[in-house]
């Protein structure tokens, strides 16, 4: 299928390629067909429905290796994941106009499960994790690590 999209024109998707959330992001329950963008480290989650809508987003473990989240039986079931390797997560970035205010969603994750590509944005019962985490420090670091990783 073909959809317009206001940041990268027109766009050629599979069908299997699409992701749904049944009661949409928060926020955005109104919109439940949703396709990654990848980019590298960062991506798009851009609305099938809705061509000026898209987020960035990235995998909060390519940021936090000890990144952790607990996903509840119910909201496994919700999702029809069977085990957590069908499980991908991905979180809502904020890039401001200063790049080093960037921040990530850690609070809010987004799980997708791999096979069905059916999705839900769960909020964490953690105190530790906020919406809005200053990611640019953390960012650089660890690209510097993969750098000297891969020398």
């Amino acid at each position: 299928m073909k959809i317009k999209t206001a940041r990268f024109g027109e766009l050629d998707i599979k069908d299997e390629e699409v992701i749904i959330f049944p009661q949409g992001p928060l926020g955005f329950e109104g919109y439940q067909k949703w396709v990654l963008v990848e980019n590298g480290l960062l991506g798009w989650l851009q609305s099938v429905e809705d061509e000026t809508l898209a987020f960035v987003v990235g995998n909060p473990f390519e940021f936090y290796v000890d990144y952790q989240f607990d996903v509840t039986d119910v909201e496994m079931k919700e999702l029809g994941i069977g085990s957590k390797d069908e499980v991908n997560v991905l979180s809502i970035v904020s890039v401001p106009p200063k790049v080093e205010e960037m921040t990530i969603n850690l609070l809010a994750p987004i799980v997708v499960n791999s096979k069905t590509k059916h999705a839900k944005q769960v909020v964490l019962n953690n105190n530790f994790y906020t919406v809005r985490h200053f990611v640019y420090a953390d960012l650089i670091t660890s690209m510097k690590q993969k750098e000297v990783s891969n020398a």
